[in-house]
Order: C-alpha cells, then structure tokens, then sequence
C-alpha cells in the first residue's frame, strides 16, 4: 500500500474511531518545491514591475519586455498587475498546503481552485507561444504551478481540518496583497512625485539656453496647439508601443494637441550609439516609416507607422510587398526609396539629435519642449497633458519648443536624484579631509575600463580641489567574492581588489592608493607573476603581500564594500555618488559632467 493511502485511526467526536488521510512526506515536499519555484519566479516579475530587480533576460527587447508589454501583463478593468496576483495566489496557497498538511491535505473546493489555476497557467503559456516571445520567468511560474497541480492530484482530499484551506488562501491572499498595494503605493508616489515635477517644469517653462527648436517631419493635429507633444521612439520598442496606444486615446479626446515623431532604433544597423542590436530589425522599420513620408507624405507616413507598432515594427521580406500593394504603393519603387540614402540620413539624423537631447532609453516624450519624466506609469502621460491643458498655455507652432541640451539635461538628473547616507567602511582609504563640502564615492571594479576612466577623472578633480572627499569602494564583477551579480564578467576583479585591501593592510592609505594606481593603470598586465615583480617598487614585499591578500580581514574588507552596493541598489559599475546623488550619467563627448557636477556640488 502506497504511502499516501495510509490511513491513521483516531477516535471520532462521536466515540468511534474513524480516519484521516495523510500526505507523505515525499509528496508534501515535491509540492512545496513547486509552489516555491512559482514564488521566486513570480518575485523577480513583481520586482521588474516596481523597477527594484533586474534579472537577466528582463532587459529590453526581452521575453519580459513583452509579456509585460502585452495585454495579458494587467488584470482586466483593475489594471493589477498579474505577476503581483499571481505572487499573492502562490504564498497564499504555500500556507494553505502547509497547514493542511495535518489534514491530510486540500480539500475538494480548494482542489478546483487550483485547478482552475492550471487552466490559467496553460492559456498563459499558450499566449506566449502564440505571441511569439518567451518570457522564461513566467515560464517558470507556470511549470511550477503545473507541477503542483500535477502533485496534488497524487495526494489524497483532506479531511475536515484541511477543509479550511479556502480560508487560509483568502487569509494569506489578503495579507499579501496589502503589502503590495504598500510597495506599489511607495514607487506610485515617488514615480508621482517625478512626473508632477516634469509636469511643472512644462507648464514653467523655464526661460534658459537651450537647442534650436525641434519637432517630427510629419504631424497630427493642428500646426499651432498649446500642447505640442513630440516621441522619439523605437518601433520595436515595447514601451514605445505603450505609448503609442496611449497617444491615440487622448488624439481621439482632444483637439488641442499636436503630435509629432522621431526615430531612434536600438538596432546597430544604423544607430552607432545602440549599446546591442537589441531590436534586429527596428533600422528597416523606421526606414518603412521614412520612405512611406517620402512617397505618400503625411498620410503615408502615419498609415506606416501605425501599422509597424500594431507588428511590433517585425516584417519580413514577403510580408511587405502584400502590404504595400493594399497601401498603394508600387513596391519595386518603394523597396527603392527605403533602400536609398535619404532615409538613412532622416532616420541617422533623428538618432544624433535624440543623443544631443541626452536620450539613454525609448520612448523620450516632450510636451511644449519639456521631457516628461515617470511615463511608465499607466496614465502619466494623459493626467500630464490634462494638466498642462488645465494651465491654459497658448496655443504656439514648434518654433517655441526648444528642449534642454543633454549637457543641461545630465546635471538636472543629477540634481533631481534622492539623497542617500552612504554606508560605512570599516577599512576606509578615502582622501580628502572628512569634513570636506564635497565627497565623492565610486563603487569599482580593477579589471573594469570605465572604472578606470572615472577613477583618472576623480583623482585628478580631488588633487586639485582641497574641498574633496574622494573613496573607492569595490564591486568586483565576479561571483567569486561577489554575490549580488549572476555572471563573471572579470576573472582577475576579486584578486585585483584583494592586492589592494592587501596593500591598505600593509602600507596603510598610501600604500593602498599606490596599488590602486597600479592596477588600474595595468589591467591587461595583471597577474601574480607581474604582482611579485611590482610589488617592491610599490613598497611591498611580494611573499607578504600575496599572504596577506588571502586572509579573512582582507575578504571582509571586500564582502563589506559588496554588502553596502547591494544596500543602494548598485547592479554594474562604475557606480558614483557625490554628496549622497548618485550620478545616472557621466560621460558626454566634449564636456567634463564630473567635473560639472562637482563644480555646483562645491557651491561654484
């Protein structure tokens, strides 16, 4: 007899005895396996959501990218998100099957429930696979709910103390989703409290030096409004696309608004400035659009681009022409015409001015000229427009909107940032007077070339400015000493950081600035062999050095340096903070923001 037929005697209320079933220990264990992997699975969603986790494969133009992006992402009519009720349906149903353990089990109306729930996994995994992306986070969701309905159809029904477990689903349901209602509300009123600062920064209008008035080749809407709204987007882009669905309900709502677009691709076809070619086939898309401006003007351009974002800016080679043919157009010729330079000009041109607007991710919004920040919220860009309307600003052509430079643009990010308290260093080699007015404080990895370059920068402004406060703190990238990233990106980081604590151990601060130098100066060179001949012309003795770089004290010193990182929400390098203001950006051809930003941090 199998384990889970087993059945315990006890004595009934009535005086006789009966029995109850009970779960094996096997089959309870394999089932909170499941109900665990569909939680941490459904964590890493709901983090994605409030912006507080990045895990791999949710960056953009992701399978995450687009399940979120897609219209089984929110709950009907609530516009909940789903991986926040799923994750309050899974710890809910942790505790049920838990609790109902002495019972025997769940109950049969809990047993729908799941089931129910199963059903629900199949038509969202059948919605990704007919959407055409994998989003592998809530693929796992699904296996693992699966896989305990799978368990707990092996398990028997339990008995009346487990008939409770409706109960205690909608007890820990409740109690999940409260704390999450609190998440969302603490990230909905910072996101808020950016978006009604862009939002006033708008109906300000704030008279300073900025570029030449800009808007799209093509417009909807009247050429004078009071809200003039241009995006520079990504036909790809599945926030663009958020965006542009959107935009069309307030168009259809108002007259007193114009709209206009511009492009920029994350595809390296034909962006230089594309970090990855993150959106394969985004170029040939604008140059859809572009082409369809040329032939058809303002009407084919619009017909384009609404058809590109209802693809998700994704056709092939025999998809077009068809396409083409029901437009009107002759698709030899047009082939011709987005193939030609011109549109790669237009769509090349939109990319260089959208950097010199300091662009770093699609869709950039300005309304009136002014960039609207906190978009990501569903509505932002609605409740912005009805308050910018709500001002009455008058009605003026794109003469008037002329957006801040990226130059002015990196200092107000700056600006605009929350101050934090830095965490304390035990093992602090920081130069710089400690009451200094300035204090910068870079977390940094030896083998990492930015870090190097922001380092150059740093310790040049810190010798010229007695007023500064400089430390470097690390964050090697390597899951060797580092526990807070996925992936070593630097074999040698955890080594390069352990010769620098070493030589802090041996010499104090200025032999710790001396190898920290050293390092940074020789990334390529690094290795033991070149460590033991440096080491006495850096005022080491080599044997002592390298024993010292493997104590506890000096892998502490690094573990400190990490733990703090992951306090503040650090996730790559280099990581700067100055005056407590981390800095979003730092390099701008032409222009020293470092030093730009220490200049105002220092009161100059």
């Amino acid at each position: 007899m199998s384990t889970d037929a087993q059945q315990r005697s006890h004595p009934r209320k009535d005086g006789q005895t009966g029995s109850t079933p009970r779960l094996s220990g096997r089959t309870f264990w394999l089932g909170h396996g499941w109900l665990i992997l569909s939680i941490a699975a459904a964590l890493v969603l709901a983090g994605k959501h409030l912006d507080i986790l990045q895990a791999p494969g949710c960056g953009p133009g992701g399978g995450c990218a687009e399940a979120a992006a897609s219209v089984w992402a929110t709950v009907p009519l609530i516009d909940w998100p789903v991986s926040f009720l799923g994750l309050a349906y899974f710890v809910a149903l942790l505790w049920a099957w838990t609790a109902a353990r002495r019972g025997g089990g769940l109950s049969k109306r809990t047993k729908y429930l799941v089931r129910l729930g199963a059903a629900l996994s199949v038509m969202f995994v059948a919605a990704m696979i007919g959407g055409g992306y994998i989003c592998w986070y809530c693929l796992a969701v699904h296996i693992g709910n699966l896989g305990f309905v799978a368990t707990m159809e092996l398990a028997p029904t339990g008995a009346a103390a487990s008939r409770r477990s409706l109960a205690w689903i909608g007890g820990a349901f409740a109690a999940v989703t409260v704390v999450e209602l609190g998440a969302l509300a603490l990230v909905g009123r910072v996101i808020q409290q950016q978006q009604a600062e862009s939002t006033q920064r708008i109906i300000d209008a704030p008279d300073e030096e900025r570029l030449p008035a800009f808007t799209g080749r093509y417009r909807l809407g009247p050429a004078a409004a009071p809200i003039r709204i241009v995006v520079i987007s990504d036909y790809q882009c599945p926030d663009c696309r958020k965006i542009e669905f959107e935009l069309k309900g307030i168009l259809s709502r108002r007259d007193d608004v114009s709209l206009s677009a511009k492009q920029f691709p994350f595809c390296t076809a034909c962006n230089r400035h594309a970090p990855r070619n993150m959106h394969p086939n985004a170029c040939w898309a604008a140059r859809a659009a572009e082409a369809a401006g040329i032939l058809h003007g303002n009407d084919g351009f619009w017909q384009m681009h609404r058809w590109l974002f209802d693809r998700k800016g994704s056709f092939t080679d025999s998809e077009l022409p068809s396409q083409l043919v029901q437009f009107g157009y002759d698709p030899a010729e047009f082939k011709s015409v987005m193939e030609g330079a011109k549109t790669l000009d237009l769509v090349q041109g939109d990319i260089e001015e959208a950097m010199a607007l300091g662009l770093f991710q699609t869709p950039m919004i300005f309304i009136n000229g002014v960039q609207l920040m906190g978009w990501q919220v569903p509505g932002t860009l609605s409740q912005a427009v009805a308050a910018v309307a709500a001002s009455k600003p008058p009605t003026a052509t794109a003469i008037a909107d002329r957006p801040m430079s990226a130059l002015q643009k990196y200092l107000a990010d700056w600006r605009d940032e929350k101050t934090r308290t830095m965490p304390p260093d035990s093992h602090d080699w920081a130069v710089g007077a400690e009451a200094a007015r300035v204090t910068i404080t870079l977390w940094g990895d030896y083998q990492e070339p930015n870090t190097a370059e922001v380092d150059r920068i740093l310790r040049r402004v810190v010798g010229d400015r007695p007023e500064t406060r400089y430390a470097f703190r690390h964050f090697p990238v390597n899951t060797k000493c580092n526990p807070a990233i996925r992936r070593t990106r630097h074999v040698g980081a955890c080594w390069a950081a352990q010769a620098a604590e070493a030589a802090g151990a041996l010499g104090g601060a200025q032999g710790y600035w001396r190898m920290h130098e050293w390092l940074l100066a020789n990334q390529s060179r690094f290795n033991d062999q070149t460590l033991r001949q440096v080491a006495p012309g850096l005022g080491f003795d080599a044997d002592a050095l390298l024993g010292e770089m493997k104590t506890d004290e000096t892998a502490q010193a690094i573990a400190e340096d990490v733990r703090a990182a992951q306090g503040l929400g650090v996730r790559g390098v280099p990581r700067i903070y100055i005056n407590g203001k981390r800095v979003p950006r730092w390099k701008l051809q032409g222009h020293d923001i470092l030093q730009l930003i220490i200049d105002e941090a220092a009161g100059n």
